[in-house]
């Protein structure tokens, strides 16, 4: 855009008249100035002469200044033979070498040669800096910062070219297919597993747990999952009946165990509430919750959680793993055929006298027998034995859940599952359910409390026999579970 500054024709023909006659430096004054009115070009000498006596910008008044008077930005009209120097960088002479420029007004001093005074139209560049490249060109073009359009092309600054994409080798690109195949695969197993723990979980009864006392100072370690196994003789869910197996499962996730603990049925202990009496009474007397305090309170282990199965869910869950093999004695298997005709098979609505044994030996055992197996109480040493059979059961169909068969799931939750019941929330079943597959390869241990050589018989308050024992032995015996 022209204006009356710069280089156009009314502004050629407007100043043609004016003659730099002692081609000396010659200021520009910004249209910015104070004065717009008298924004012009106009010659800055110390000899020329003002006969009409015409007032300047500056102060300046065309005379030699006799008086010495002093006028604004410092210059008094002459020649200046002390060179000082003045505001704005004029010192009054014509240093045509030396000029000096004024950055505050954007203006500059020429060397005093005729016409095309550029200006710079960079706002980071207050006045001329002496770059040849900035300004206009000879088409009245303005341009930048940037060189001119007939500049060295050299001088230009090129683009840096985007980095080029390096080439995957063909290894490490078969690899990384066959890993995100691998990883793909992962996830679509981990959903299989987690749609089926969860559906298993929602099948299970849950039983909300009431008020618990718990013991001061019981073992517990962060490390160490322990849940109650309680088998009664119920034959329904509704029937609560009385707790025949009493079995500690510790999952112990520092030493890569697990250890079923059986507590004898028989041991003499407190309680609460109810005082002195046989363990499995606790469970007539107060359910699951009841019985954990008092297995707390006398053994000193902390207990939180339960499950609880009957008659039915034992026989089915053996049923869902294929069943088990053991190796059991002619008198066990004779056993055996006396509580299926007893009362298990009526149970299971069988003729009295089907699942019979011939004789003992290796026997591959059915759900009906392997409840019948765990519940011998009159062959060898009463219940010592007794929990040691279930110990072996249990111990077997972990060994069978190592395999992680999906007939056997599917089994499991048809037929079993609905008849267990846990006072286990979904989320921690869940969480624990992710560790399942991890623990069954974990060594399995078997411990029996009161232990031999720590207990002794004794008469209970109402009559009967029953086990004393020593508090500090078998104590010791279940520190060594919560090891690391």
């Amino acid at each position: 855009m022209s204006n009356r500054y710069n280089d156009s024709d009314e502004y050629s023909n407007r100043n043609k008249h004016i003659k730099n006659t002692d081609n000396e430096s010659t200021q520009y004054i910004s249209p910015n100035s104070d004065n717009e009115d008298t924004a012009e070009i106009r010659r800055v000498t110390s000899s020329y002469q003002n006969p009409q006596n015409r007032q300047y910008s500056n102060g300046y008044n065309g005379q030699q200044n006799p008086q010495n008077r002093q006028y604004p930005n410092g210059y008094n009209g002459q020649q200046n033979p002390q060179n000082r120097q003045y505001p704005n960088g004029y010192s009054g002479q014509q240093n045509p070498q030396n000029r000096q420029y004024s950055p505050n007004r954007q203006q500059y001093y020429n060397s005093g040669q005729q016409g095309n005074y550029q200006r710079s139209r960079s706002s980071s560049d207050a006045g001329y800096n002496g770059n040849p490249q900035r300004g206009r060109n000879q088409n009245g073009q303005r341009y930048g910062n940037a060189a001119a359009p007939n500049s060295n092309p050299q001088q230009r600054r090129r683009q840096p070219e985007p980095p080029k994409r390096k080439k995957r080798h063909p290894i490490r690109k078969l690899f990384f297919r066959i890993f995100m195949i691998l990883l793909v695969i992962l996830l679509i197993i981990f959903g299989v597993y987690s749609c089926t723990a969860i559906s298993l979980i929602k099948k299970l009864n849950y039983s909300e747990s009431g008020s618990r006392s718990h013991t001061a100072g019981a073992l517990s370690e962060s490390y160490v999952t322990s849940i109650l196994l309680i088998g009664t003789d119920g034959r329904t869910t509704d029937d609560s009946g009385r707790s025949d197996t009493m079995m500690l499962l510790s999952v112990n996730s520092s030493s890569h165990t697990i250890t079923l603990t059986s507590f004898l049925r028989d041991s003499y202990v407190s309680i609460p509430g109810y005082g002195e009496d046989k363990l499995n009474h606790a469970y007539a007397y107060g359910g699951a919750d009841l019985l954990m305090d008092t297995i707390e309170q006398n053994f000193g282990v902390r207990i939180d959680d339960y499950v609880m199965v009957n008659f039915t869910s034992f026989a089915a869950i053996i049923d869902s793993v294929g069943g088990i093999d053991i190796e059991i004695s002619d008198s066990e298997a004779e056993e055996i055929n006396t509580i299926l005709m007893a009362e298990v098979n009526e149970l299971m609505g069988d003729d009295v006298d089907s699942d019979l044994l011939d004789s003992g030996g290796s026997v591959h055992l059915n759900g009906k027998q392997a409840l019948s197996y765990a519940r011998i109480r009159y062959v060898g040493n009463a219940d010592f034995e007794r929990t040691e059979r279930q110990r072996e059961v249990i111990t077997e169909v972990l060994s069978k859940l190592e395999t992680l068969n999906p007939s056997y799931i599917s089994s499991i939750a048809e037929n079993a599952i609905p008849d267990v019941t846990t006072n286990m929330e979904t989320m921690p079943l869940y969480l624990l359910s992710l560790k399942l597959p991890f623990c069954l390869g974990y060594d399995i241990e078997q411990v029996q409390i009161p232990a031999d050589g720590t207990y002794w018989s004794t008469t209970t308050s109402i009559g009967g026999d029953a086990l004393a024992f020593d508090f500090d032995a078998n104590y010791a015996i279940l520190e060594e579970i919560y090891e690391d």
